[in-house]
């Protein structure tokens, strides 16, 4: 007889599968897109441009963010190493630039003493949010005072023949202040429950006053 545990593995991924996707943010749905357009424009592209010479020089990524982001409504500033800094929304993004490739960052938002007692709790909040959003957050290692700083960082594709890099990179910024929400929502969920397993313990030995009346019975 075959066993039924891989039939119940299925519908419940499913069903999980089912649930996040309608579950999907409008950045998803910009991002979505955004691949969509870029794959159909590599799937065009005829076998002289794929056997372009080494000579071909790179594309000018960092000159497309850097428009982008003006029409934005930005202020950036393009540094002599070739990043860019830039503000948006109050924060300071940060991007490095490799081929058709950006790595944006959110440098140093927060951080935390490497003796805090609720240092368990946050790692465990930092991890549920890396697996389900676009950025990953990082902990740094303890300085030489024992602070822990928190940087964010995500990687994107940039193309000048996309029609929607304006959006596209708005909901990557975006997305940085989601991701931050989601690990102070994280840690106060897993706070609230370890609360809750506490108040729910109850020591070896003890019997509440209901159980005692039934034993004297």
């Amino acid at each position: 007889m075959e066993s039924i545990f891989p039939i119940i593995g299925a519908v419940f991924f499913l069903g999980f599968l089912a649930n996040r996707l309608n579950k999907r943010s409008e950045e998803e749905s910009v991002n979505h897109h955004y691949d969509e357009v870029v794959a159909d424009m590599y799937n065009n592209q005829n076998n002289e441009e794929m056997k372009q010479d080494n000579d071909t020089p790179n594309p000018d990524t960092q000159g497309l963010m850097f428009n982008t982001l003006n029409q934005l409504g930005c202020q950036p500033t393009a540094n002599d190493d070739g990043t860019i800094s830039v503000q948006y929304q109050g924060e300071n993004f940060y991007m490095e630039f490799g081929g058709m490739y950006a790595r944006v960052w959110d440098p140093g938002w927060a951080c935390i003493e490497a003796d805090e007692p609720d240092l368990p709790n946050i790692r465990e909040a930092v991890n549920a949010t890396n697996f389900n959003f676009g950025p990953t957050v990082v902990m740094t290692k303890p300085d030489k005072d024992g602070v822990i700083s928190f940087h964010s960082r995500r990687d994107i594709m940039l193309h000048p023949a996309c029609p929607d890099n304006v959006p596209f990179v708005k909901a990557v910024l975006d997305s940085f202040f989601d991701a931050k929400e989601q690990v102070r929502s994280n840690f106060q969920q897993i706070n609230t429950q370890q609360m809750e397993m506490q108040r729910n313990r109850r020591p070896v030995g003890f019997n509440t006053t209901q159980q005692n009346n039934i034993q004297e019975e």
